[in-house]
């Protein structure tokens, strides 16, 4: 059976299969790369290895594992069966079950990383483990490895084994991934250093064929400097605990921004208020939107109720026309107000035009949509707020991660200090999201 692979993709597959290098590589390796086609012909290979095998040769398993099962069973069952024909040799498959079972006792199992426990006990020829930086539920990619992967390859195919069986080699891996921070990925890639076995690749988005420097060109734009490293340069970068982390003091907060613009001869400009409903506090900031600049130019901070709020917006800013862009749940919630009145319809009688998505942004797109207008791939920066807006510039560099732990995208909130950076995100996520299409601009003409 023929493989095509492209060059990069061929120089591993040759150190694995035909140079046998190793037994463990490690692929850091950018969005557009050829992961999945990479993974899949890895194990038709390591199947025809099989293939030769005596029948009685126990534990001709070939696994390929995956975040989840949607995933493994969307993006591999089709490579595998079509593309590489492997229904038409199975004695039986089932893409609901993942599975595919050869003659001889040879079978290719895909696996999502929920199920992995499921491996336990068994033993594995060859394991491909693809996407292992979103290998964060439950006990985490390490342990995976550690307790169970692992153990599936050295118990059932060590090199003594492997020679008694006849088989081409010992048990071996793949393990791929675009990097997300320094997690246990980062320290696998890093074994080589220590065990002549493991070896390990980078590949940034200049090594595939498939990505057009044009489109990526535009990206860069668009996608703040953390998550451009990451995605298309695979590095391994981290953030900390801060959330924000393309704010800086230093370049953001600028002296001297105009305030509003209001002539009553030419008009009055329009005034983009981010609120956060929180009973007593009501963290509200107010932006000009300037070009492809955004301004923080006032904040607002403790009023008991949305009515207070919005009779303050509606006197503050008396003739300029109010865009408030609130936490979507406001929908529906009450924040002190009476039975079946609801805070958008509270800031809507006071003639306040509320923009808002049918539901909150998952809290990692509103993040990325905030980085990326700090400061986005190429440089770029969208954003300036007045020194006078303390608690937003203290909400930004202050607001951070639950235990450190940007997987997991929870906000703590045990400093109190994130309600401006919140507001914040739902206007950044509506504006400027990180699809690149804004939804505010329907009927308000910017």
């Amino acid at each position: 059976m023929a493989v095509n692979l492209h060059p990069n993709q061929a120089k591993v597959f040759r150190d694995i299969f035909i140079d046998k290098i190793g037994r463990h590589f490690v692929i850091c390796a950018s969005r557009g790369w050829g992961k999945s086609f990479f993974v899949a012909a890895c194990a038709i290979k390591a199947l025809w290895e099989l293939f030769a095998l005596p029948f009685d040769v126990p534990n001709k398993n070939v696994y390929i594992i995956a975040p989840t099962y949607s995933q493994v069973t969307k993006i591999y069952y089709p490579i595998l069966a079509f593309i590489y024909g492997l229904e038409k040799i199975a004695i039986r498959y089932s893409k609901a079950e993942g599975i595919f079972e050869f003659r001889g006792g040879v079978t290719l199992q895909l696996v999502s990383y929920e199920a992995v426990e499921r491996l336990r006990g068994t033993g594995a020829y060859f394991v491909a483990c693809d996407e292992v930086s979103s290998w964060t539920k439950g006990d985490g990619h390490q342990s995976a490895w550690e307790a169970i992967i692992e153990p599936c390859i050295a118990t059932r195919w060590s090199p003594e084994q492997a020679a008694m069986f006849g088989a081409e080699s010992a048990g071996r891996s793949v393990t791929i991934s675009t990097p997300k921070g320094f997690n246990y990925f980062y320290d696998l890639f890093n074994f080589r250093e220590i065990d002549e076995d493991w070896h390990s690749y980078h590949f940034d988005y200049t090594t595939s064929p498939f990505l057009s420097a044009t489109e990526i060109e535009k990206i860069k734009h668009r996608i703040d400097p953390l998550e451009f490293a990451r995605e298309y340069l695979a590095r391994f970068e981290g953030s900390g605990n801060n959330i924000f982390y393309c704010f800086d003091r230093k370049i953001h907060v600028q002296k001297d921004l105009p305030y509003f613009f209001a002539d009553p001869k030419i008009g009055y400009e329009d005034v983009h208020v981010c609120i956060d409903f929180n009973v007593g506090l009501q963290c509200t900031s107010a932006w000009a939107i300037r070009g492809n600049r955004y301004h923080c130019l006032d904040e607002f901070k403790g009023h008991p109720d949305t009515w207070q709020l919005a009779e303050v917006l509606k006197k503050k800013y008396a003739n300029h026309r109010i865009l408030a862009y609130p936490d979507p749940s406001g929908r529906a919630r009450k924040t002190s107000a009476p039975t079946g009145v609801t805070d958008f319809a509270i800031l809507e009688k006071a003639g306040i035009h509320i923009l808002a998505k049918r539901a909150a942004p998952p809290i990692t797109d509103s993040v990325k949509a905030v980085n990326a207008k700090l400061r986005n791939a190429a440089g770029e920066i969208a954003i300036s707020i007045s020194p006078d807006c303390k608690g937003v510039i203290e909400s930004f560099e202050r607001t951070v991660w639950v235990d450190n732990n940007p997987d997991l995208a929870v906000i703590d909130k045990k400093q109190g200090v994130e309600h401006y950076s919140d507001g914040c995100r739902y206007f950044f996520d509506y504006v400027a999201p990180i699809t690149g299409k804004s939804t505010a601009a329907r009927g308000f003409g910017f």
